[in-house]
């Protein structure tokens, strides 16, 4: 054996070893650890989330509701992927308020409506004596809504003003009344 296939087998050798161990990590990355859970909420809790999102951010003749950008869907995902247990039992909870208090999913919009605005007024007013599961489970709700909204393309194009290239900074630009927020 000569140099160059000694180098050739130590090489192949090392590069086989590395290799398995690295596609065994892949592997595990792959699978779900035994702290995730899988399909905590319902179809029905993610059409309700819709209905909540698109309460809170309504379609407009300018730009798309909530509901339109799929934010039921966008609600799930994060919760099941990012936030912890503690949290999604506290957005079922505010989820259950609204069934069992409200009657939520067979009501009618104007009823909807007014049963957002109820809590909201409850949440975010002042000296209200509130549950604070119920409490932060809506704040998590509203702020999914936003974050989801607002990061979608039909958000920041069409609700929020939008240019592709810029051009120069303006630090300071006058608003006027009517004007949208940057993107």
């Amino acid at each position: 054996m000569n140099r160059r296939e000694a180098m050739k087998s130590v090489g192949l050798l090392f590069g086989s070893a590395l290799s398995v161990s690295t596609l065994a990590v892949f592997q595990q990355g792959c699978t779900r650890s035994k702290d995730a859970v899988a399909g905590v909420f319902s179809d029905e809790d993610t059409k309700m989330m819709a209905e909540i999102g698109d309460i809170i951010i309504p379609e407009t003749p300018d730009s798309p509701g909530a509901k339109a950008v799929g934010i039921g869907a966008f609600m799930v995902k994060m919760l099941e992927d990012c936030y912890s247990q503690e949290d999604r039992e506290k957005v079922s909870a505010a989820l259950g308020y609204f069934e069992d208090k409200k009657d939520f999913s067979s009501a009618s919009l104007d009823k909807q409506t007014a049963a957002v605005s109820e809590l909201d007024g409850q949440v975010y007013g002042k000296g209200s004596e509130l549950e604070e599961d119920l409490s932060r489970g809506y704040k998590i709700i509203k702020e999914l809504t936003l974050f989801g909204y607002f990061s979608s393309e039909a958000g920041a194009t069409q609700a929020l003003r939008y240019e592709l290239v810029p051009g120069r900074y303006d630090g300071c630009v006058d608003l006027k009344p009517g004007d949208k927020a940057w993107a």
